[in-house]
């Protein structure tokens, strides 16, 4: 019988050598450099050995949202692949264009792929698979982070993932290496043999630049310049005839950069890569691409494209949170251009740094209010008619946000309404439909922030009406149906976008929590489990699932997530908290007690640490600190359970007045007859003298309970008011 795999590999050739076991033999090898395919290069390979065996077992497991996936990394598979979900914005011409995808939806389509490869992997061969993943050092980002993904996801007994040579840093992948696989030396690279008149300069050239051999590329390098120039273009045009668009984005500008036209074909070839690579939201590709097209242009006196370039460079850089590395660019263009178009794109990019895309402690709603100003001072004035009402419109949306952020959320809901009117009055009814659609939902949003949920509501109906298959807008609307109290109209909006888009960890993370506050606590902890797959370091996530774990006894895996959670945020006061039930669980009361005045001191506001540390206090016996600790807790919400807690505490300290007050409010909120609270306001009644008073409370009580529940406190009542209970029974 054969072992299943129990581990992922590295192959790294810094690694000591060992006696251990070897590698297993691996069943696809996947070559992943940039130069190939460019975004993806090893996801598309792969789903293109997946797919087709994929869709002729089971081609349910390929529909829907991992259809998505296809379309953006393969989209020759989509003649066998049900059509994905369209939207307004994948349907959206270049000039309509007003909505660029978050530079998360990589990582997103990443798990969709492994998820994908999982099922096909089970279903596929089911005694499991190897895949060894070479020339990650050169890959995009987005096949690093893919990678990482199968390595942190996928059981080695499912799918065995190996690793050859991938150098150590810092990113998802680096991280994923040194978490999940087994480091073993790298074997030795051997030249093949080549017979004696292979053209060894051509076989670089046909490697479209990814071999490692170096007598391979010593032999291109020996060519004349010329020589080596004709055979890049002869090769681009050879992938050309392949009608393959992903060669698009890798080896056909490769080749044609370093062809007989770098200036032309090579810069048309590059900008055609950048605007699908900006398209799809792969932002690392376009920065990469959109720098080479840069330096085959002559910046002395720079064209439309050069500026164009530039522009995609720093908003990328805006979207993948390197805001700090876009002033440069941005800088260059207000230096070099008198274009107003480039005035306001700019002006606008900038508003957005110090409103959106820089850290949150380098924001400056004072500057992004200026810039702004500035973009709509331009757009008002911009010399193409038909542009101008757009720019127009999208400018004074910019400034919403801007002002939402300011705190004007009427100004903002103002100025969104002023972008919509001018869009209505000046195009068509079948027009600009993105942008429209994207004003309609900015307006949900704002109207959801000035807890409108009614309007906002309805803003969503709409935005929904038309534009049923984006999926962003049903997790949006949940939230909206949830404050307004319809907790099915939400869940299935949770589901919606769940399932109309690349996985995403919030979605689960949203919808754990209302079913939590629904009492289903077993759908709450699987939907916390898969959005701490999809994002394991979501402090927020770990809190909750900590929480559950906890009140479930499964203190072994609290305890990972509370570590876990304090190693990312030390003074995260909801996981001090945790650790400090944790540790009462398990009797160290005083660890506990610390652990709760730590969750204080990094957040006075944190309920549950002023409530667990009154319980602690007085069941020690400091009544009058539990005391304060409940004060303290019910200055920050008012809660039936905390004032139950202090009355009992308060009667402790004889203070019985305070303790019926503190009764008399939860009883009046319950709007029913509560056996505890009637019980212990029988006992202060009592204590102040009002036998009345505190036989009517008990007999409350005693009704409260029913005739087959027997009261804990009934040989007391008994023993304080058997006579008076009696008389009135007679």
């Amino acid at each position: 019988m054969t072992a299943l795999p129990t581990r992922h590999w590295w192959l790294d050739a810094t690694a000591q050598a060992t006696d251990g076991e070897p590698p297993p033999a691996a069943s696809l090898h996947v070559r992943c450099h940039r130069r190939l395919r460019g975004p993806f290069t090893a996801a598309h390979f792969l789903l293109h050995q997946a797919v087709p065996q994929l869709v002729e077992r089971d081609a349910e497991l390929v529909a829907a949202a991992r259809a998505l996936e296809v379309e953006s990394i393969a989209p020759e598979l989509m003649a066998i692949v049900p059509t994905p979900p369209q939207t307004l914005t994948n349907l959206a011409s270049a000039k309509e264009r007003t909505r660029f995808y978050p530079a998360t939806r990589a990582l997103r389509i990443a798990h969709g792929v492994a998820e994908l490869l999982v099922d096909w992997a089970e279903a596929a061969h089911p005694k499991g698979v190897t895949i060894a993943f070479r020339g990650l050092d050169d890959a995009d980002p987005t096949d690093r982070d893919l990678v990482a993904v199968l390595l942190r996801r996928c059981d080695p007994a499912v799918l065995t993932v190996v690793v050859d040579g991938a150098g150590a840093a810092d990113d998802l992948l680096g991280r994923a290496l040194a978490a999940h696989a087994h480091r073993a030396p790298r074997l030795p690279y051997v030249d093949p043999e080549l017979l004696p008149d292979t053209d060894v300069a051509q076989l670089y050239v046909d490697a479209d630049g990814t071999t490692e051999e170096p007598r391979l590329r010593c032999a291109y390098e020996a060519l004349p310049a010329e020589e080596r120039a004709r055979r890049h273009t002869a090769r681009a045009a050879l992938l050309a005839e392949r009608d393959e668009p992903t060669l698009r984005l890798g080896a056909i500008p490769y080749h044609l950069e370093r062809g007989t036209d770098p200036a032309g074909a090579g810069v048309r070839s590059i900008v055609e890569a950048v605007g699908v690579c900006f398209d799809k939201g792969f932002y690392e590709a376009v920065v990469d691409l959109a720098l080479r097209g840069r330096a085959l242009l002559d910046d002395a006196e720079p064209t439309r494209t050069y500026w164009n370039l530039t522009h995609k460079i720093g908003a990328c850089l805006c979207y993948l949170g390197r805001g700090h590395d876009a002033f440069p660019y941005f800088e260059e263009m207000r230096r070099g251009s008198t274009s107003p178009d480039v005035h306001m794109g700019t002006a606008y990019l900038m508003a957005m740094l110090y409103t959106r895309f820089l850290p949150k402690d380098a924001h400056d709603e004072d500057l992004a209010l200026a810039w702004v100003n500035t973009a709509i001072s331009i757009a008002d004035v911009h010399p193409d008619p038909h542009k101008r009402i757009l720019v127009r419109a999208f400018m004074r949306n910019a400034r919403a946000l801007v002002e939402l952020h300011r705190g004007n959320v009427d100004g903002s809901l103002a100025l969104v309404d002023e972008a919509m009117a001018i869009t209505d009055a000046d195009f068509g009814p079948d027009e600009q439909l993105l942008h429209r659609s994207v004003l309609l939902y900015n307006r949900a949003q704002v109207r959801g922030a000035r807890h409108d949920h009614a309007d906002s509501l309805a803003d969503y109906d709409e935005v929904i009406r038309r534009d049923p298959d984006y999926g962003d807008y049903y997790f949006e609307r949940a939230a909206q149906h949830r404050a307004l109290g319809r907790h099915r109209e939400a869940l299935a909006d949770y589901a919606a976008a769940i399932r109309l888009t690349p996985p995403f960890y919030e979605a689960h993370f949203n919808r754990a929590d209302l079913l939590r506050e629904l009492g289903d606590e077993a759908g709450a902890l699987r939907d916390l489990d898969h959005a701490l797959d999809l994002e394991p370091d979501h402090v927020e996530s770990l809190v909750h699932r900590a929480d559950l774990l906890l009140a479930r006894g499964v203190l072994d895996r609290a305890a990972a997530d509370i570590e876990h959670g304090l190693a990312l945020a030390s003074d995260h006061a909801q996981l001090r908290a945790a650790q400090g039930a944790l540790f009462s669980e398990l009797g160290d009361v005083e660890a506990a007690y610390e652990s709760y005045s730590t969750a204080l001191h990094a957040d006075p506001t944190c309920v549950a640490a002023w409530a667990n540390r009154a319980v602690l206090a007085f069941e020690a016996g400091r009544t009058e600190d539990a005391v304060g600790d409940l004060d303290a807790a019910l200055a920050l919400v008012d809660d039936p359970e905390l004032r139950v807690n202090r009355a009992v505490a308060l009667q402790a300290l004889g203070e019985h007045r305070r303790a019926v007050t503190d009764l008399d409010r939860v009883l009046a909120a319950a709007g029913r007859a509560d056996p505890e609270p009637l019980y212990l306001r029988g006992v202060s009644r009592f204590a102040l003298g009002d036998a009345a008073g505190a036989v009517a409370d008990w007999r409350a009580h005693l009704a409260a309970l029913g005739s087959d529940d027997v009261s804990p406190h009934a040989e007391e009542i008994a023993a304080r008011a058997g006579d008076a209970l009696r008389e009135g029974a007679a």
